[in-house]
């Protein structure tokens, strides 16, 4: 299940929660919960509320799923003129950049990343995040433990021979641990030592022959890209239809 769809449920729980409290089950140890559930009441208001965005949810997974098929199967074509728009070399070059723009991030040390990043970006992270976390004495604990999922769910493609200034919003899913703390204390300011599974939609844009990160945005906004329609030139895809 996807982060903001988890975001959905907990959101039905915590209505559920305020609609109805049994005191008899109130103490230490998540026992309200607990007692929640037991009660007729709020297993009935719970089902209700679930069946209310269930719809959403099923939308949500139908649009994402026919836009990512779709695109996927228009890179391939595009791919047939240019290998890197191809799915698999994509998606190693995606993987590429993700894990080492964490590390680089983890090392608070944009410039490692600077051949994968696009030069505004770099610039906006290291200046905008990193450097002012230092100047606030604090750290950003940032550990990529695996990436689940890579998916292509918006493509812009341009006219240009060699597609130079194309652009392609991916939705990433991945574990991972991320935090800031205090780097006198080491004591936690925001977030937790713990390993979860967060989505974003990475945009790539391919530059000189390469692909770039170009910006990072919410992994909520997926369904957003998934309904926008792909600009792919008809003429590109016909030619490269041919065998090379």
């Amino acid at each position: 299940m996807k982060p903001h769809h988890k975001k959905i449920l907990l959101t039905i729980l915590i209505i559920g929660f305020l609609f109805y409290i049994d005191p008899v089950y109130a103490g230490p140890g998540g026992t309200i919960a607990k007692g929640l559930f037991k009660t007729w009441w709020g297993k009935l208001i719970l089902f209700a509320l679930f069946i209310v965005f269930f719809p959403l949810i099923v939308y949500t997974y139908t649009v994402e799923f026919f836009a990512i098929r779709k695109t996927k199967k228009q890179l391939n074509q595009v791919g047939l003129k240019n290998r890197d728009f191809s799915w698999l070399n994509l998606e190693k070059n995606v993987s590429n950049i993700f894990t080492r723009v964490y590390e680089a991030w983890d090392k608070e040390n944009m410039n490692e990343v600077s051949d994968y990043v696009n030069h505004w970006y770099w610039q906006n992270q290291q200046q905008v995040h990193i450097d002012r976390w230092k100047r606030e004495n604090l750290k950003n604990i940032c550990k990529l433990d695996k990436i689940k999922s890579i998916k292509p769910v918006y493509t812009e493609i341009t006219s240009d021979d060699n597609f130079e200034g194309s652009k392609i919003a991916f939705v990433i899913s991945a574990n991972i641990k991320d935090y800031l703390i205090d780097r006198d204390t080491r004591r936690i300011v925001e977030g937790k030592n713990v390993f979860g599974d967060e989505e974003h939609i990475w945009i790539m844009e391919y530059t000189e022959g390469k692909w770039l990160l170009d910006d990072i945005r919410e992994g909520k906004l997926s369904l957003a890209f998934a309904k926008m329609k792909n600009i792919i030139p008809e003429l590109r895809l016909s030619q490269s239809s041919k065998p090379v």
